[in-house]
């Protein structure tokens, strides 16, 4: 699992270690006209930042209850359904008592969840600062950091995605199967922060393959963290054409890259 990341907002799922920073997306959008009308295959589907973007596209996840976060973002119920559990089992107001009775009960169901139960963890992740912690058995193992539930995103968002040609499957990048893809396939993948060398070098070596087959993809990841750089990404990226966003000359400054080989 990842470690907590440093952001807790975004406009889909929040999912700290795996998000850009605010104002990336928009500036690499703007650069790159044409992305919103391809069919994108999110090979870690984290926040849904870029997927959702696309005319279409199916996200992949090794992560069982992030697969069932995005099915009920994708419901015209969702908003209303996790305001009823939050009022439910809060009263509307945050509280530790409340939250580990919450977790508690929702551990119990997470084996086999149903909607409420992911609109219950929902809460609990707001509950928790959105930090993104589950254990080995698949327990969700937050700790009571209260954070604003904001629904106003997944109002907006799921208007677009109810009825759209979105798909959520089970799977790994590395089992993608490239039958499925043609020339206006977009094949995204974002490096989370922090993460192993290993993990980033594995990543970057199928996205060679990926490219001398002659298939487009995007990679994201974080460039720069507090003024220091990722040298083994920043020597990768030179392979292609990058986008580094947002900029800034601050020596404290942190920054995603955006590579594409298109």
């Amino acid at each position: 699992m990842e470690e907590p990341g440093e952001s807790l907002n975004s406009l889909i799922l929040p999912y700290p270690g795996k998000q850009l920073l605010p104002g990336s997306r928009k500036h690499f959008f703007s650069l790159k006209s044409g992305i919103s009308d391809r069919y994108i295959y999110d090979l870690g589907l984290s926040t849904g930042e870029i997927l959702y973007e696309g005319r279409g596209g199916m996200g992949f996840s090794t992560e069982p209850h992030i697969l069932g976060l995005h099915d009920l973002m994708r419901m015209q119920y969702a908003e209303s359904l996790i305001k009823e559990e939050f009022e439910k089992n809060f009263k509307g107001k945050w509280g530790p008592a409340k939250f580990f009775r919450l977790r508690r009960d929702v551990n119990q169901e997470l084996r086999d969840p149903n909607r409420r139960t992911m609109a219950q963890l929902y809460c609990l992740l707001a509950c928790s600062g959105f930090r993104h912690k589950f254990d080995q058995h698949g327990n969700f193992k937050g700790e009571y950091f209260p954070h604003h539930l904001d629904t106003g995103s997944i109002r907006i968002n799921n208007k677009r995605l109810i009825n759209s040609d979105f798909i959520i499957k089970k799977g790994s990048y590395k089992n993608l199967d490239t039958n499925l893809l043609t020339k206006k396939s977009l094949i995204y993948f974002h490096i989370p922060f922090p993460s192993r060398n290993q993990y980033k070098e594995d990543a970057l070596d199928f996205f060679d393959h990926i490219n001398s087959k002659g298939y487009d993809f995007l990679l994201t990841s974080r460039l720069i963290t507090r003024g220091r750089a990722d040298e083994l990404l920043m020597d990768w990226s030179k392979n292609y054409f990058s986008i580094r966003a947002p900029l800034s000359d601050d020596k404290f400054s942190s920054s995603d890259i955006f590579i594409t080989n298109f």
